[in-house]
């Protein structure tokens, strides 16, 4: 099960979004769970928080030694951060939707728990690949009919 936090002070988060939101990534996660690769095999729980820029960015530091702020935070306790403020901001350079980026955050840092990296080039790529192959499967139909923010 996912469970979803909303603690972005600075960008409201719709209740009808959450639940989107959960059920999504609920559908993720077990899909990977099933795969069982990696540590979110073990898992019966997953935590994402949506949080905002001085959030995410003091936690950035205090665990990555990097006070800026980021896009997703993954903790191998089953733990994901999402940064909607990023989100926001990147859906404006990228030419996406704010709620699509939130929704592929999550995505991504399942994808971490699942073993991928996107430390280098290729398995970027790959990384890539995977988290649009799993936002179209579990969020597609819903994103092109609908708009959360």
């Amino acid at each position: 099960m996912v469970e979803v936090f909303p603690r972005c002070r600075s960008q409201e988060v719709p209740e009808d979004f959450e639940e989107v939101l959960r059920s999504g990534w609920s559908g993720v996660f077990d899909f990977l769970g099933q795969v069982g690769v990696g540590v979110i095999a073990g898992f019966e729980d997953l935590e994402i928080s949506l949080l905002d820029d001085d959030e995410m960015a003091r936690v950035h530091g205090e665990f990555l030694n990097d006070e800026t702020t980021t896009d997703v935070i993954t903790f191998a306790h089953g733990e994901i951060l999402v940064g909607v403020e990023v989100a926001v901001r990147q859906a404006g350079e990228f030419g996406t939707r704010p709620d699509r980026e939130v929704a592929l955050y999550g995505i991504h840092g399942m994808l971490h728990l699942s073993g991928f990296d996107d430390g280098n080039p290729d398995e970027a790529r790959k990384m890539v690949r995977k988290q649009e192959e799993l936002l179209e499967a579990f969020f597609g139909d819903l994103f092109r009919s609908r708009r959360f923010f």
